[in-house]
């Protein structure tokens, strides 16, 4: 009886409607089953959270039995530890596919590709893994927005039995873990919050962890500067302002690409952007710019 229902489904169901609401500003604590997430950070983040592999483990086991972590390892640290833990993340520190021994006792199947509704019960959640491709190998590219529609129960259930047509297709397999195109990183600069505490100077960690600098997204400048007019006042100063901010918002993103890992270090790609990066901080830093004032001839009229 128990093999005919899908609880891999429930499970998920269950922990993405209770992530739903703890993600509210008012929310101040999560229900559900938490070691499936718990779990999941300590094999993909290693270096956010602290945990003690069983070396007792057998992969026949349960993979969450290979975990040991108590209350005292887990109040250990502090909830602003762990927004600078994730700050500082780089797509090297990340483990893509930890799994890999354990596919031979519980081999992958490709209905993890299915993308949908996934019920449990009157429970209904979106299921998206195109936007996570790097974990199942493939290289990330932007995926399509997501489409608020009316189903119902039935539908759900119907895509369900039916889900090798509603597979993600298969993209590129990617050569570096971590890989993505080359326009996925700003998509995601401009649709997410990818720093918890942005605006904030950290110290480096140990063990050889550079620091990511903290980067607040921020929209393009759409606002021309207006041209003084014939005979206005205008000094120095005010002429360079605006090329000064160009220079600066041009650092910042140079910044957060190396931060990020995304161009290898001693490449031709690398070695461009750092001398980009000298030639905008000669700018932003010591203000060697050069504007020629234009002036607009002004036309009188009776």
């Amino acid at each position: 009886m128990t093999d005919r229902y899908a609880w891999g489904v429930a499970a998920l169901v269950h922990m993405y409607d209770q992530l739903n609401d703890a993600s509210m500003s008012h929310s101040r604590q999560l229900g559900g089953y938490i070691t499936l997430l718990q779990c999941w950070i300590y094999e993909h983040f290693s270096s956010v959270a602290e945990s003690t592999a069983d070396q007792d483990y057998d992969e026949t086991s349960p993979r969450a039995c290979k975990w040991i972590a108590t209350k005292k390892t887990v109040k250990s640290i502090r909830t602003p530890s762990y927004r600078e833990r994730l700050d500082r993340l780089r797509i090297p520190d990340v483990c893509w596919i930890p799994y890999g021994e354990h596919w031979e006792v519980r081999d992958f199947h490709v209905r993890s590709c299915y993308s949908g509704l996934l019920r449990w019960g009157p429970v209904a959640v979106y299921y998206r893994p195109e936007r996570v491709v790097r974990q199942f190998g493939y290289t990330q590219t932007i995926p399509a927005p997501p489409v608020d529609s009316w189903v119902l129960y039935d539908d759900i259930h119907d895509r369900w039995m039916h889900y090798e047509d509603h597979i993600v297709p298969a993209g590129e397999v990617y050569v570096v873990p971590g890989a993505c195109s080359s326009d996925y990183i700003d998509w995601f600069f401009r649709i997410s919050h990818p720093f918890m505490t942005p605006g904030h100077t950290i110290d480096p960690l140990p063990h050889g962890h550079a620091p990511q600098p903290r980067v607040v997204p921020q929209a393009p400048q759409t606002d021309i500067p207006r041209v003084p007019e014939s005979g206005a006042s205008s000094t120095s100063a005010e002429e360079p302002r605006h090329a000064v901010e160009v220079c600066d918002d041009i650092v910042k993103r140079l910044e957060r690409h190396l931060s990020l890992g995304v161009v290898t270090l001693g490449s031709s790609t690398h070695e461009v952007i750092e001398e980009c990066l000298r030639l905008a901080r000669s700018v932003t830093q010591d203000h060697l710019v050069y504007v020629r004032c234009r002036h607009r001839r002004r036309t009188d009229q009776a």
